[in-house]
């Protein structure tokens, strides 16, 4: 049925719109026909695409019509999990096999320790302590196995367990990517296990983590910062002869930069050792002036 308007038929029929449940079906049969066509492209293209609403979707829909996709269902579970889907994660995650021939047993129980951790952090924290999940999660944090993780769950891991207060566990985990990096990469996981120690009053051990990252770079910047840094945390500690110790057996590598000789001279003072004060007064006045 139409009407004559300026010259051109209008029409005036209502347009049906398709339901939501007609178009979830028409997405599964599109799916089903590129699977037929390209039963392994279009998996990996949803595995390798942006997760967004669309590709989320997109995704649901292809493990109706392929649901042994496991890889594909994990990294599902995984996206739901970080976006606060609990049900929808957990659904997902108990049609994936647990058998020892599948090998998902390992991430499954990283995603419900992610989930659980996630939950509990949702909560205020005064309220958190009281919660079921919250010696859960400690315990679970406590039990993983720190060199079982890859990179990501273990950076992962440890903010999950200086969020929970579980210094030592934190430590070995920035530790062990500290071990796996290299350059800058290891010197910042020792900074942090050093910072986070340093918050706990452990000034002996912060300061070895400091001497670590000095170790594990060739930068002479870091090297020199990471020296100092150490320095600062003994007498933050007042462990004076802890700070002698290390300026005697590590100072040679600055003996030419007169910012670290000044600076070692005047921790010398505070340490009480005039000699080694002496020793850096005298390499002090033996340095050429500034832009001779």
């Amino acid at each position: 049925m139409g009407s004559k308007s300026y010259g051109y038929n209008v029409r005036t029929e209502r347009l049906s719109v398709a339901r939501l449940p007609e178009l979830a079906i028409l997405m599964v049969v599109i799916l089903v026909a590129f699977w037929l066509v390209f039963p392994r492209n279009l998996s990996e293209t949803l595995r390798n695409s942006r997760l967004d609403a669309v590709s989320l979707s997109y995704m649901k829909a292809w493990l109706r019509a392929k649901p042994d996709d496991y890889e594909l269902r994990m990294l599902l579970a995984r996206e739901l999990v970080e976006l606060g889907e609990y049900q929808q994660a957990a659904y997902q995650m108990e049609l994936i096999p647990r058998g020892e021939q599948f090998g998902f047993a390992a991430e499954l129980a990283w995603l419900e320790l992610r989930r659980d951790f996630i939950q509990l952090m949702a909560l205020q924290p005064a309220e958190r302590p009281s919660s079921a999940l919250y010696p859960q999660t400690r315990d679970r944090l406590k039990a993983l196995d720190v060199a079982s993780l890859d990179a990501q769950h273990s950076e992962q891991a440890a903010e999950m367990a200086m969020a929970m207060g579980l210094v030592d566990q934190a430590v070995r985990l920035y530790r062990q990517q500290a071990a796996t990096g290299q350059g800058q990469g290891a010197e910042k996981f020792h900074a942090l296990s050093a910072r986070l120690l340093l918050g706990n009053g452990r000034y002996r051990d912060a300061a070895e983590e400091h001497l670590a990252a000095m170790d594990a770079s060739d930068s002479y910047a870091v090297r020199r910062r990471s020296f100092l840094a150490a320095l600062e945390v003994l007498q933050a500690g007042e462990l004076y002869a802890e700070a002698v110790r290390v300026m005697r057996e590590r100072d040679q590598a600055f003996l030419g930069d007169k910012d670290v000789l000044y600076r070692l001279m005047n921790l010398s003072l505070a340490c009480a050792d005039v000699p080694q004060a002496q020793h850096y007064a005298v390499l002090l006045l033996r340095l050429p002036e500034d832009g001779s």
